[in-house]
Order: C-alpha cells, then sequence, then structure tokens
C-alpha cells in the first residue's frame, strides 16, 4: 500500500386522501402497511454500507501509513446511498440520498468534505420533516401493493409535485459520477443528472439538476466518454412505458447531437452499455418490471426471468435511427457493469461481470447470484455472439484506464465480494488480465486484500494523467488504485492508495 489517509470519523383509504390532500396523513398510512412486514435487508444499513449522518470538512488529514504520491494532485471523489432519514421499514441498497465524499490531495496533504446533493427529493423532505417519497425496498408483495398505490395517486393528486423526468424529478443522485463539458455531474439511472462544483480546497456543494436538450427519459448511470472525439454517450430506460430503451449522444460543449429510440420486446434493468471506436454495445437481460409478481410470488416489482434469452446489440455510432442495431442472441445471465469494449479482427470483444442469475430482492448474500468476469466475442460477419468465463472470483464493479474507454485494454480490476459476509461486502480487489490466453485456469494476476477493513470500488489513476495513450508512462498499468475503506473496530473511513502495477 502506498498511503493510507484517515478521512472520516462516522458519529455513531383512498376517500380520505382525497379529502384531506395531507402528505403527513397518506405517508403515514404508507409507513404503517410497509411495517407491517417484517423488514428486510437491513444489513445495507450497516458495517461500510452504514450512512454517515453530517457533512464535514476536514483540512490536513493524518497520513497514517505511506506516504502519499507525489503525481497525485487533485480530487478524488465518490458519491453512494446514504439515507437522509432512517429507513422506517424494509430497506434496498438501490436507495438512499446521493451523498459525495471528497478527498483533495495536493504536495502530499489531503483535506476531505462531504455534501448530500441537493436533489429536488431530498429538499422535499427536508421542508416536510420526514421521508415524503416511497421506497423501493417497500414495494413487495401485497402490502407492496398498496404502498406503490398510495405512491400513484400522491402523484396524481398534486401531494406529491415535480415527479416525472419532464418535470423536477425523484432521483437521488447516488450512483455515480462523470466528468463532461467542464460539469461535474452525479448521477441516478431513475432521473437527469445534478450538477455539483467543488472549491479547490474539497469543499462540495450542489449547482442544480442539469437539461439535457430534449432528452426527456432518465438519464444512464454510467455514461461512455470517447476520448478520440469528446462525446458522451448515454442511454436511458422506462419501465412502465415505451421507449423502453433510448440512445443519445452528447456533444464536447454538452449539448444534444442526436437522440432515437431503439425497439425492445420487453422492459427491462438497462444499468450499463458500452462504445467501440464503431458502435454502441447494449445489453438487453431479462431482469424484468412485472408488477404482478408483487402478489403472485410475494417479491419486488422487478424479476429475473431465466426463460427469456440475453441479447448483445451493435449499433453503429453513425446510426440515425435504432432500425440500424443488430441482436445477438445467448442464454440468459445478468451484468450490472460492463469493464471495456472494442474491436479486434473483425469482431467486438467486450468484457463484463456475469452473474447466472440475479435477485433483487435478497436478503442475504447468495453465492448462486455472484457475478465474474466474463468475456464476450460477438462476430458481425458470421452472425454469432459466445461468452466464456474468464474468471472464478466473485466480484463487481470492474474499472480500466479511464482514457481507454473503447480501445483495447489489457488490464481490469474489479472490487471483491467477501462470499461469507451476508451482507457481500467488498473485501479488496483483483487485478485481471484480460489478454490471458484461453484455456487459462484463472485470469487474474494479483490481489489485494483490505487490511482488517471493507471497502468500496476503486478508481484507476494514470501515473501520467492527461496522457492519452500511456506513452509516458511505464505501461498500462502505471497508476494508482484509490479507493475508501471503512475499519468498523474504529468506526472510521480512509482512503487508500495502491500501485495498480505491483498491487502494493
Amino acid at each position: 500500500m502506498a498511503a493510507r489517509v484517515v478521512v472520516f470519523v462516522a458519529s455513531g383509504a383512498v376517500a380520505l386522501v382525497c379529502a384531506v390532500r395531507s402528505r403527513r396523513v397518506v405517508n403515514g398510512l404508507q409507513v404503517l402497511i410497509a411495517k407491517g412486514r417484517k423488514q428486510k435487508r437491513r444489513n445495507a444499513l450497516k458495517g461500510n454500507y452504514g450512512p454517515v449522518k453530517t457533512e464535514v470538512y476536514l483540512q490536513n488529514c493524518e497520513v497514517v501509513s505511506g506516504a502519499l504520491p507525489a503525481e497525485l494532485d487533485g480530487m478524488y471523489m465518490r458519491n453512494g446511498s446514504n439515507p437522509y432519514y432512517e429507513p422506517y421499514a424494509s430497506y434496498h441498497w438501490f436507495e438512499g440520498d446521493g451523498m459525495v465524499h471528497a478527498t483533495r490531495i495536493k504536495d502530499g496533504k489531503a483535506s476531505y468534505g462531504n455534501h448530500f446533493v441537493q436533489t429536488h427529493k431530498l429538499r422535499e423532505e427536508q421542508k416536510a420533516g420526514f421521508p415524503v417519497y416511497a421506497k423501493f425496498g417497500d414495494q413487495e408483495g401485497l402490502r407492496g401493493v398498496f404502498v406503490a398505490l398510495l405512491e400513484l395517486l400522491k402523484q396524481k393528486t398534486g401531494i406529491l409535485k415535480g415527479v416525472p423526468v419532464t418535470e423536477a424529478g425523484n432521483g437521488t443522485a447516488n450512483t455515480s459520477l462523470v466528468y463532461h463539458a467542464n460539469r461535474l455531474l452525479a448521477i441516478h439511472e431513475g432521473d437527469l443528472p445534478y450538477q455539483i462544483k467543488m472549491l479547490c480546497e474539497g469543499v462540495v456543494s450542489t449547482v442544480g439538476r442539469l437539461s439535457v436538450g430534449d432528452w426527456s427519459v432518465p438519464f444512464t448511470a454510467h455514461p461512455k466518454l470517447d476520448t478520440t472525439t469528446g462525446n458522451l454517450h448515454i442511454i436511458g430506460y422506462n419501465i412502465d412505458k415505451q421507449p423502453y430503451l433510448t440512445y443519445g449522444v452528447l456533444s464536447p460543449n454538452g449539448s444534444l447531437l442526436k437522440s432515437f429510440p431503439i425497439n425492445v420486446s420487453f422492459p427491462s434493468m438497462f444499468h450499463d452499455f458500452a462504445i467501440t471506436e464503431h458502435y454502441a454495445v447494449f445489453m438487453h437481460m431479462p431482469l424484468v418490471f412485472d408488477p404482478k409478481i408483487m402478489v403472485q410470488h410475494n417479491t419486488l416489482p422487478v424479476i429475473f426471468k431465466p426463460e427469456l434469452p440475453s441479447k448483445i446489440g451493435l449499433l453503429p455510432l453513425t446510426a440515425k435511427s435504432g432500425d440500424e442495431l443488430v441482436w445477438y442472441e445467448l442464454p440468459s445471465f445478468y451484468v450490472f457493469h460492463i469493464a471495456n469494449a472494442w474491436e479486434e479482427d473483425g469482431k467486438v470483444k467486450m468484457y463484463a461481470c456475469q452473474s447466472d442469475r440475479v435477485d433483487l430482492a435478497a436478503t442475504n448474500f447468495n453465492p448462486d447470484l455472484g457475478s465474474r468476469m466474463t468475456e464476450y466475442v460477438v462476430d458481425p460477419k458470421s452472425g454469432t455472439a459466445e461468452h466464456r468465463r474468464i474468471s472464478g472470483i466473485v466480484g463487481d464493479f470492474p474499472i480500466v484506464h479511464p482514457a481507454m474507454q473503447g480501445k483495447h485494454t489489457r488490464y481490469a480490476y474489479i472490487a471483491m465480494t467477501d462470499t461469507q459476509d451476508e451482507a457481500a461486502q467488498i473485501k479488496g480487489i483483483a487485478k485481471i488480465d484480460l489478454d490471458a490466453p484461453r484455456g487459462t485456469k484463472e485470469a487474474a494476476v494479483a490481489t489485494i486484500e483490505y487490511d482488517g477493513c471493507k471497502g468500496g470500488e476503486a478508481y484507476f489513476v494514470p501515473r501520467k494523467y492527461g496522457n492519452s495513450d500511456g506513452a509516458e508512462c511505464d505501461g498500462e498499468d502505471d497508476g494508482f488504485l484509490l479507493v475508501y475503506v471503512y475499519e468498523e473496530s474504529s468506526d472510521c473511513s480512509c482512503l487508500d492508495v495502491y500501485d495498480a502495477k505491483t498491487m502494493d
């Protein structure tokens, strides 16, 4: 380990609705219904997942071991799910208000600040003094049907204002951060992005919700930057109405160059996608929205249907409509996160962390649901697709050199899952050799295990940042892995910095 820096210490009735139109009364009814069933997934509020209650700004953070590399001069920022109000019943780790954690590093010193992204949802709830919006984790089973129906009624009667994406939205800005067109965006795929800003020493604030031309659907949490053109490729999906999938491109100055719908046969969760030199690459997989299963299977309204196939779609970047997309079918699986994709010998190769099945209603980690690095090869000439697992390590949240998006990369880094932990916390980082020859039993070439801590997903910072091809570096992996880790025994979070080449 190059360095560890202490950055934060934590402190430990429809007629009635129509007549009263009271947010408190209706919310109270929703809470009562939600509390009527056993609380689930509360482990997503414990340990490393536990919410931080306060916003702080700390200068001259203590470097408790090693030294911060002299090459690091900038701001390391992550956002995540951090409920402002204590959840009153069940919980799901997709939920929680967005909190940004920012560490400014310069001259071997570090300062830290955190900030609740001031979304429309959070401002409305702060104004009310209690949670106003129904929780996804409470929309489970028959009771969940009533919670969902009351939420719809609140929207129809005006008790909730500005919910559609075309109005003020109700997103949490809790999933990812992207910098494009001189704007830093906090993103949640159920809404439009929120622009945030940072001062030179690490203080973070919210600018406001971003308008993206005539884009009228939610904005992907994982847009893809083409470092050659400066364009940002985006998708958005709807689960309850057409179009189920929309594709768009933002210019280097942030204007919407084009957007159009893509026809798919059923609504699915399109959490990630990829780009190559000539294609946008989509994955249509059978994690589907189906409200009927709430009652039929006593579960959440999103379910994996293994009887349906998974498909990989190639859309030319020059396309003017979704009609130009070609799908390639594979057996059912699900992918939350893609490492990278590129073109090689007339084929498209892609690497992602694949689960054979997925269950969003699961209360504890199940090894059968674990994801592992998988290679996909699509051959447009023959019209075929194939895939193979290249690593047995359970993990997700893959990253590569940020300047190599859509280009051949040798190494990816994944967050390793602690398969003995019921909350599936992250125990370390695995370095995967994507060029490992076929027949190689295990493509992971090195691992890091956090010393008595659990962590988040790491980020790769090249040693010579700003150099697009890595020519000034000693190879593609010459850089640093930055990651926040949490030590439960001291209730303390730190920023760890590792050498990505040596994995020390």
